[in-house]
Order: C-alpha cells, then structure tokens, then sequence
C-alpha cells in the first residue's frame, strides 16, 4: 500500500467524457457551437475562432460570466446582440453543460468507496462558468471532499498554485496525494511537479490528441482501477 492520504481527480477525460472526444462528441460540441453563433446572428467560423481564443479567460475567470464572454466575442466581431439572444445562447450552452456532466461507468462507485476506505477526495478541473454555476446541482457535487474549479479560484492547471490549494484545502501534504487525469493542459506533469503522484486514466474508447501529453508513467483504463494503487 502506498502512503497515499488524498486521490484527486480530473473532470473532462477522466470522470466524464472529454466534450471533443471521441469524435461523435466533437460533432455534438461543433452543432452546439454552430447553434449558438447562429442565435447570436455571427459567422459560425469567425465564432468557433473567437470562442477558442476566449478559452484560458472563459476558464480562469478574466471573463466573468458565459454571458460576458459572449458578449465579448460579438464585440470582437463587431456585432452588438440584443439580451434576448445572447440569453438564448447562454441557456444553450448551459443545457449542453449540464447533459455533459455524467459520470462514466464507475466514478460514482469508486468515490464512494475512496471516502468509505477514509481517503480525502478531490477534484481539480479546467473548466468554464457554466460548469462553477451548475456544480452543486450535478451527481459529483457530494462525490468530493473539495472541488477546485479553475473558474472559480482564477487559476488553471498546470499552475503548480491550484495543486498546491488543492492539498490545502483537503488538509494534506502534495506529496500524500495521487492524481488522475486524462493528460490535458500538462496536468500530469504539474501534478508531479507540486509534488503528487500522477496517473494517467485513458478509456479504452478515448484517444490521444495534441492537448494531451505524452506519459510514460504510470496508466489505468478504468477508473475503478485506482482502487488498487492506493
């Protein structure tokens, strides 16, 4: 047995489907995206463009809200949309947020059991307003001992900070914690670097792509799998 005090997890690519893999997600998150340029009256490649662009202020927080940040974007694009459309829009993205927002095959199992064997359990996840808004309303909310919500603390991995008050706030050391995730945004060697023990979970079905780093560490296909590493 490992001296592990704390498991800590990734959302997107771990505890649910990654919104753009496999493929028929990346059709369903093009549709959604397409919908909402479509409500805002702009050009759907020019919105894809701007929406990608807005990604690292729409996840820490330097746009305050989706609102906000689609307000921005028609700004970008020289559009001014009335409230009623950029209102629409926003329940658009937040109806997909919230059907995206299922646990895979397992999670709820594997937490439940972590908390049960006396483990602290928490979550770091790179994610945007609709995700910080709908969380306490989602199946994982009483799943974790603390949730680090990038949007919410404005900072994002690989930033050694929000491992660091990740392990604060579950009142370990970074070196008591193992963290699992799918290897977007460097997390893994962030992780590391704060000083965790860093796992990589690929689903058999998932695939590697280019914001995912190459790990020659330690891997799992499962998340029930990390029942045995601690």
């Amino acid at each position: 047995m490992r001296p592990f005090r704390a498991v800590i997890f990734d959302l997107y690519g771990t505890l649910i489907d990654e919104l753009m893999h496999p493929e028929a997600n990346q059709l369903i998150y093009d549709r959604k995206r397409d919908e909402m340029a479509d409500m805002l009256g702009v050009d759907r490649k020019k919105f894809a463009t701007e929406w990608s662009n807005a990604s690292h202020q729409r996840m820490t927080g330097g746009l305050p809200s989706t609102e906000a940040a689609l307000r921005y974007i028609c700004e970008r694009l020289g559009v001014e949309p009335d409230k009623g459309r950029v209102t629409a829009a926003t329940e658009l993205r937040l109806e997909y947020s919230r059907r995206s927002l299922a646990p895979r095959e397992g999670v709820v199992e594997t937490l439940t059991t972590l908390r049960r064997r006396g483990y602290r359990v928490g979550l770091i996840s790179n994610c945007t307003e609709e995700v910080s808004r709908l969380w306490e309303s989602t199946p994982f909310a009483p799943l974790f001992d603390n949730a680090i919500l990038s949007f919410a603390v404005r900072l994002a991995k690989p930033d050694r900070r929000i491992y660091e008050l990740a392990a604060e706030r579950l009142g370990v050391a970074s070196n008591e914690c193992l963290y699992v995730g799918d290897g977007n945004d460097s997390e893994l060697s962030g992780a590391e670097r704060a000083g965790m023990t860093a796992v990589l979970m690929r689903a058999p079905y998932d695939q590697e792509d280019g914001n995912r780093e190459s790990w020659d560490g330690e891997r799992i296909s499962s998340i029930a799998e990390v029942l045995e590493l601690v």
